[in-house]
């Protein structure tokens, strides 16, 4: 069976190739199939039970949101030390080989755990992650998911499924050399064989993006139209996670040459992130001062805040006594029990769900306000589009250097682009639509399906091989 999956950042889709030839989005998610994207989410019950997309991020809210954590002292194992000889109070000690108990605080009546942007890790040294009472390497976590995508497309398709190409970004997030890319591109290769792939082919996302283009049969009928053969495509793929490049010639059949690819690990959840510590931070604490000597706020805690999947960090009964003792003598008591709710009560998420939001709503209009008011924590932040482009402004000159630098290694001129493809959610922030309207012209750019495009193409690929 002819099947693309683009497991991505922050959605995750799957197509096939229709009987008419055409690709077919498939409904993952059973709670919004209207959308065809399934939320790359992945929540963990304390009995070992998973759930995937809007189920995850319904059982997360059900059960942990507004819930006081209960912390206990859990074993976590022993490690081996070696200590050299010293003199305390006027007593030599002698060194030596010692073994030592490691204990850490956890909460004790969590019913779950929400893992997001499981594919980010992947060009990284991360290994994985202790769930509960089960050790879960990152290929495992990934593989959790992708068996449950497997096992939803063939209840809707009626077919085994056991082969399938998947996308790749040109360069994963987190990625410094070609070798990072290959391992990265070889962890996920494991993950799928563990949800029970036995054949997997990788393509590049843009490449992808660009052959659901060329499916479309608009070029064709454009080129036709203009009595010409072939046109020279810009693919700018810019999603949750990665901004890849690709540069093309696409003959009117809905083949291509790839010229040229690119990709920076700049995307959507970064701009989420930059929101966030520009924005509502402030809320949260980041300016009290605290203590006789009026200290700031410590570094690690504030650092921490701005994933909101690293929260879970602090999430121990030491940050929770030290932000009592803060509380105690600060300049805004009510910051601080507003950050103790946000970390300690489950609002992270659903906060930073608001905040992706809010970056969506400046993509349609000039001004928007994040909202957030549960417990101690009210937040209510207007945030105009020109602060925003001003926060993401730097990220955004290194964008254009890049698509730049792509298109002089394929040998070409901006003006020697026909068509600039853009897809993604990002892809729609102003910003880079102006951006790309000042280096092509506006009339060279065309929107593919922002969220479905590269698992169209990843199908195309699967019916071409």
């Amino acid at each position: 069976m002819q099947i693309g999956i683009d497991f991505g950042t922050t959605n995750t889709v799957a197509a096939i190739i229709g009987p008419d030839g055409k690709p077919v989005v498939l409904p993952l998610d059973p709670e919004a199939p209207e959308s065809g994207t399934l939320r790359t989410l992945l929540y963990v019950e304390r009995d070992g039970l998973i759930h995937i997309g809007s189920e995850a991020m319904r059982l997360h809210r059900d059960q942990n949101v507004g819930r006081i954590p209960r912390f206990a002292k859990a074993w976590v194992g022993v490690i081996d030390i070696e200590m050299g000889d010293a003199v305390v109070k006027g007593y030599e000690i002698k060194g030596g080989a010692m073994s030592v108990e490691v204990f850490a605080d956890v909460d004790a009546d969590a019913p779950g755990r929400l893992l997001h942007s499981l594919k980010s890790p992947l060009a990284t040294e991360y290994a994985g992650t202790k769930v509960f009472d089960h050790d879960y390497t990152l290929e495992e976590l990934i593989a959790e998911f992708l068996v449950r995508v497997r096992e939803r497309i063939e209840t809707l398709t009626g077919n085994s499924v056991r082969e399938a190409v998947f996308g790749r970004p040109v360069v994963f997030a987190g990625a410094h050399l070609d070798a990072d890319n290959q391992r990265a591109q070889e962890r996920l290769g494991h993950a799928a064989e563990l949800a029970g792939f036995t054949r997997v082919v990788f393509e590049q996302e843009p490449i992808a993006a660009g052959l659901a283009f060329g499916a479309s049969r608009a070029l064709a009928q454009d080129a036709l139209a203009q009595d010409a053969q072939d046109a020279r495509a810009l693919v700018f793929d810019f999603g949750g996670g990665t901004l890849d490049i690709a540069v093309l010639q696409m003959s009117v059949d809905g083949s291509q040459q790839v010229l040229a690819t690119g990709g920076v690990a700049i995307a959507g959840d970064h701009f989420d992130q930059t929101l966030f510590r520009r924005a509502i931070l402030p809320w949260l604490g980041e300016r009290v001062k605290w203590g006789p000597q009026r200290l700031d706020m410590p570094t690690h805690l504030m650092d921490a805040l701005g994933d909101w999947q690293d929260v879970v960090t602090l999430c121990n009964a030491p940050t929770l006594a030290h932000l009592r003792q803060i509380h105690a003598d600060c300049t805004s008591p009510i910051r601080i029990l507003a950050l103790e709710d946000f970390i300690f009560k489950g609002y992270a998420f659903d906060l930073y769900s608001r905040i992706e939001q809010c970056k969506r709503e400046l993509s349609a209009q000039r001004f928007a306000v994040t909202a957030f008011d549960k417990e101690a924590i009210s937040i209510w932040q207007p945030v105009t589009r020109g602060q925003f482009e001003a926060y993401i402004a730097r990220d955004g000159r290194a964008i254009r250097d890049m698509v730049q630098e792509t298109i002089d290694r394929a040998g070409l001129s901006v003006d020697q682009i026909d068509y600039v493809i853009r897809t993604g959610g990002s892809s729609s922030i102003p910003y880079f639509v102006d951006m790309l309207s000042q280096m092509f012209g506006k009339a060279r750019l065309t929107e593919s399906d922002l969220f479905t495009s590269v698992a169209s193409g990843l199908a195309v690929r699967a019916s071409q091989l």
